[in-house]
């Protein structure tokens, strides 16, 4: 098919805002329906929902009406606390409904499990939620009253007298775990709802997607053999929006050090994202599938040495400035892979190491070790000229987004990834 594409755009918070002003100003668009979360903006025209002139279409809060439409993709975009509420409810019934479905919030490579997906019994998801530490408010009180609660369960379902009730305890705790937190589906099930609906599914972005699916793969084609790989990204988040993960509070700054390790909500919900990467560069690399994969998480506070104020949220020195966060992919029992988020708020909290980008603002660093040689490369942004805006991140992802419509339309029904393969075009002098 050819455009104008009909598209549906499901939650237009700070990324899903600026995709829907970008469509409603393109050609290759028509935005035929907008799905919102909050009440006063259901009802509401989408181009006054984003600061353009009226253009006939009501932004609703019912799914069933989005269901119903005729819309060729839906571009995804919750909030990342969605995942574990249920967003991929969603998605499912999106596609089964004959929608095109792109996310920059998931789905990079569905076949990866994770931590929270289905195929992990309910006791163990239990386990690992009853461990979780939740900061600030992106997740609700409800959660924080959750996890109370689960905490004391496990200690009840781990006491020698109930150990050999352990597959009747299974049992009996599925119905509650997926209530409470829903696991999320396999690799599977997302193939069969694309089958059902005869249409596809696309995860991309800017990191998950254009970084390390597109660029460090790429990169890796200068070699015969890598033997191991590093992405690393340092980043101020003094200027993100409130919007991402609910404030910085959510992500654990501000709060007192101990509060912030890999059993932090932000540790647990980063690993959905590079569980998908790791596993993305060991099939590409290794030709290895996910069973062969695991990715383990390493994530500590470095204390603020100044005072600062962003987003709503006053950081003092001593409490959490910066968050390094390292996941670490093995093949078998080889490390194959670290992916490295370094995140500071404000550059006088700058958690720098000795091989770091040699900026206060941050950059990345991609560097792989093979036969014939190490492959690096560096990205470092600026420091007097860098207002830590993070509008450029944005525009990458939603860019990544609106891109692969045509190409999502047009691929077989499936769970789609990028294509690295040589393409060539003929060149007309």
């Amino acid at each position: 098919m050819s455009g104008p594409y009909r598209i549906v755009v499901w939650g237009p918070g700070d990324m899903g805002g600026r995709a829907l002003q970008t469509a409603l100003r393109s050609p290759d668009f028509e935005v035929v329906g907008v799905k919102v979360f909050s009440p006063h903006k259901h009802g509401r025209d989408i181009g006054e929902l984003v600061g353009l002139p009226p253009v006939g279409v009501l932004a609703t809060t019912s799914k069933e009406e989005i269901l119903a439409l005729d819309a060729d993709c839906v571009v995804h975009t919750p909030t990342t606390p969605a995942l574990i509420q249920g967003a991929d409810a969603d998605v499912l019934d999106l596609l089964e409904s004959g929608k095109n479905v792109v996310s920059a919030a998931s789905y990079h490579n569905p076949s990866m499990p994770t931590w929270l997906s289905t195929s992990r019994s309910p006791l163990e998801v239990l386990r690992t939620v009853s461990a979780m530490k939740v900061t600030g408010q992106a997740f609700g009180a409800e959660l924080s009253r959750g996890l109370a609660a689960l905490r004391v369960g496990m200690k009840v379902v781990d006491s020698a007298p109930l150990r050999p009730l352990r597959p009747r305890l299974e049992r009996l705790a599925e119905p509650l775990v997926d209530k409470a937190i829903p696991r999320r589906p396999t690799g599977d099930r997302l193939q069969q709802a694309c089958l059902k609906g005869g249409v596809s599914l696309h995860g991309t972005g800017l990191h998950p997607g254009l970084m390390v699916e597109q660029l460090l793969l790429r990169l890796a084609g200068l070699l015969d053999s890598v033997e191991t790989v590093r992405f690393l990204e340092v980043g101020d988040l003094s200027s993100a929006p409130d919007g991402m993960w609910g404030g910085l509070e959510s992500l654990g700054f501000g709060m007192p050090l101990a509060a912030v390790d890999s059993n932090h909500a932000i540790a647990l919900m980063q690993h959905f994202y590079f569980d998908a990467v790791i596993s993305n560069v060991a099939h590409a690399l290794r030709g290895v599938g996910p069973e062969r994969v695991r990715v383990e998480r390493h994530v500590y506070p470095v204390p603020a040495r100044v005072r600062i104020e962003a987003g709503g949220t006053v950081i003092e020195p001593g409490a959490v400035g910066a968050i390094h966060m390292a996941y670490h992919g093995y093949v078998d029992d080889e490390l194959f892979m670290t992916n490295e988020e370094c995140w500071h708020v404000g550059a006088g909290n700058a958690h720098l190491g000795p091989d770091h980008p040699r900026s206060l603002a941050g950059g990345h660093i991609i560097a792989l070790d093979g036969d014939p040689a190490r492959v690096e490369l560096r990205n470092e942004m600026d420091d007097e000229s860098f207002s830590a805006d993070w509008t450029a991140v944005t525009d990458i992802s939603v860019k990544a987004m609106l891109d692969v419509v045509p190409a999502l339309c047009a691929a077989p029904p499936g769970v789609a990834t990028p294509d690295l393969s040589p393409r060539h075009r003929l060149e007309h002098v």
